[in-house]
């Protein structure tokens, strides 16, 4: 940014600034930081976009966050049941992955509590039946080697020197302890389906040991972005993972030591991940995630904050969430898709029925496809984000399912294509507000902000009172740094100097629209 000539002249007498005769005062703009899109939740239909209106009243919560929670419980609770066919062009899971990101004191947690409820309680189940279940399978591999014993036995005789066997009697031995190997006892599925901060092997293991299907979720992402799975060593092999698994791939492992190894296919693992905002500035900063196409899988919400507005005067005393008919109907929906048995195969893997996108449903869908598409050359509105916007067809079709499934049982329609590209359309414009913010530079965001407080609270402002300043201003060099910007921009002008000739008072300019 170039700079402006000095707009004014300081008296040594007075140390007021006057302004230069026939100065032509042109402040040069400064970016201001949007308002956040906002959140088409009745795109998410009567169910779910109640619920998620529901839960952002009476948690007091911003209604974009409320519905990234029960979209993401909703995925959870289907992928494991269908995926979705997009004409001849593929199928896909139903899985879906969420970034939400909320500053503290948002109240990430008490959200999350509620819209998983019905996750969390049934996770509790499974917990509290899991010892009995491993209790029984201990006394079914005491009796399965209590047998193994037995047939071993019954071919060596009961000398104290065992007879040797002929080759007739090897061949029966072995075929018999065959037969008992068909019937060994398997232990039970562990009981957790959600994850919150897994390293590459810790998801591998999970999926191997517990459900085929399961989440990983947290109202504290940052957990998992600082943790072990995605440091410096283990990031490629954790996000390299998570990839696959959005894409509906198999996942392996290779280790040197026997037994280690192995290819897991027929996973699904959905995501929800809570994050601070300069958690989130160093996340979608971050070249290998990504330059890899991992963060341009997560649909990102960021919206507008309610902190200083969540009053509870005018509020019935009485009212509670758990009352509320369409929480209860949404928990209802979820805690009985949790619930249904998942189809799977002999090997175990899920084996989802195929939602198709066809008919009307499917014009739409590419026409959708299209126009994103079209948006994502060199001059379109989508080049700044391609990641993001390349995958959105896919999302739209993996959103619709979603709405179906949970709505119907059904394939999406023409109707669910049409929400669900709402939805998208929401997640494009957020990721393009964060380019546009990102490239023209968090200071001139600061500068305004500044700018607004100072005009409504006078116009003018003396050094003697940063420390009435916004907290994130309040610091003297902070606080400099940013008027120093509103002057040389034109929107400010120093009114004294202190001893140290450094400016000790600031006064906006009138008539300046931008403040």
């Amino acid at each position: 940014m170039s700079k402006q000539p000095p707009m004014a002249i300081i008296d040594p007498r007075t140390n007021v600034q006057t302004p230069l005769p026939g100065f032509d005062a042109n402040p040069i703009p400064l970016t201001r930081k949007a308002p956040a899109p906002e959140y088409p939740v009745e795109a998410l239909g009567e169910l779910l976009g109640r619920a998620a209106t529901a839960l952002a009243h009476h948690v007091q919560a911003p209604v974009g966050m409320a519905a990234q929670s029960v979209l993401a419980a909703a995925s959870l609770a289907v992928h494991g049941h269908a995926n979705v066919q997009k004409g001849g062009i593929g199928i896909s899971p139903l899985s879906l992955y969420f970034l939400t990101i909320a500053a503290s004191g948002e109240r990430k947690s008490s959200l999350d509590n509620l819209a998983m409820k019905p996750v969390y309680d049934y996770q509790k189940e499974r917990r509290e039946e899991y010892e009995f279940l491993m209790a029984k399978y201990r006394a079914d591999m005491e009796a399965h080697e209590m047998r193994h014993k037995s047939i071993v036995a019954s071919y060596k005789g009961h000398g104290k020197k065992p007879k040797p066997l002929t080759h007739d009697e090897q061949q029966a031995l072995a075929s018999d302890l065959a037969e008992l190997e068909k019937n060994r006892p398997t232990p039970p599925s562990r009981p957790h389906i959600l994850m919150e901060e897994p390293t590459a092997e810790g998801i591998y293991k999970h999926f191997l040991e517990s459900l085929p299907s399961g989440g990983l979720f947290s109202d504290e992402g940052g957990g998992f972005f600082s943790g072990h799975g995605m440091s410096d060593e283990a990031k490629g092999r954790t996000i390299t993972l998570l990839s696959q698994l959005w894409d509906g791939k198999p996942i392996t492992r290779t280790r040197a030591a026997a037994g280690e190894s192995g290819v897991l296919a027929g996973r699904r693992l959905a995501a929800h991940l809570m994050i601070q905002p300069v958690i989130a500035d160093k996340v979608l900063s971050d070249r290998l995630m990504m330059g890899q196409g991992f963060l341009a899988r997560f649909l990102v919400c960021s919206d507008r904050s309610l902190v200083g507005s969540r009053f509870l005067a005018n509020r019935p005393r009485d009212e509670r969430a758990l009352h509320d008919p369409a929480i209860n109907q949404f928990w209802e929906r979820i805690s009985e898709l949790i619930r249904q048995s998942l189809p799977t195969d002999e090997a175990g893997e899920i084996d989802p029925v195929i939602l198709p996108i066809n008919g009307a449903a499917y014009d739409q869908w590419t026409n959708v496809h299209d126009t994103i598409e079209e948006q994502l050359g060199p001059h379109g509105e989508f080049s700044v984000i391609p990641g993001f916007a390349s995958k959105a067809a896919d999302n739209v079709a993996r959103i619709a399912a979603v709405l179906s499934y949970v709505e119907t049982g059904a394939a999406p329609d023409k109707e669910h294509i049409n929400r669900a590209a709402e939805i998208i359309q929401y997640f494009l414009q957020t990721m393009l507000q964060r380019s546009q913010e990102a490239s023209s530079g968090a200071a001139e965001h600061d500068a305004m902000e500044l700018a607004d407080w100072i005009k409504r609270n006078g116009g003018e402002l003396h050094a003697n009172n940063f420390n009435k300043l916004p907290a994130a201003y309040r610091k003297a060099q902070t606080a400099r740094a940013l008027l120093a910007l509103l002057v040389e921009c034109g929107h400010a002008v120093v009114t004294a100097i202190g001893p140290n000739r450094k400016p000790r008072a600031w006064q906006l300019v009138e008539g300046d629209e931008n403040v």
